[in-house]
């Protein structure tokens, strides 16, 4: 499946701040571990400056995009 991953960069749950925006586009997977208080999640995420894909695991406060898939 193709899409446009636009660089919108994140949300940074600290401060509050936008970061990244037009650099890297980040999003959510919808695999979540850890216990609370911190439940984690990963993100994949592009980065302008090469042409993969990453992969990361987060806490779930911050704010990455989500891309909504129909089964």
């Amino acid at each position: 499946m193709l899409f446009p991953a636009l660089p919108g960069g994140y949300r940074n749950n600290n401060n509050g701040n936008f970061n990244d925006l037009g650099n890297n586009a980040n999003f959510w997977s919808a695999t979540e571990f850890g216990a609370s208080p911190t439940i984690y999640a990963w993100r994949r995420f592009l980065r302008e400056s090469t042409l993969k894909v990453s992969r990361t695991d987060q806490p779930k406060k911050m704010g990455y995009s989500i891309r909504l898939v129909k089964e």
